[in-house]
């Protein structure tokens, strides 16, 4: 008789690297600075670890999907600046 009580054990996920500030940035084609003070207002997906932000990939891909497929295109919505003309 099979045992019904057995739960499945859940098999590992791959840990995923995390980007630190700079290369979040550079990924993203913006300035270190502005997706610092974006993550600090909680406008872009971020992890505090201790005093540094730390990115997935794959949450700021998301991210830029979930905002560019939005009723906005709007630059300034998506990277928290202004466009100077």
């Amino acid at each position: 008789m099979p045992n019904d009580d057995i739960t499945p054990v859940r098999q590992p996920r791959e840990f995923e690297p995390l980007l630190n500030l700079e290369a979040a940035a550079s990924v993203l084609g913006m300035h270190p600075k502005t997706l610092e003070r974006m993550a600090r207002n909680k406008k872009v997906p971020a992890l505090k670890v201790g005093k540094r932000w730390k990115f997935r990939l794959t949450s700021l891909n998301s991210w830029l999907e979930d905002g560019l497929n939005s009723t906005t295109t709007d630059r300034a919505v998506l990277t928290g600046q202004e466009q100077v003309s």
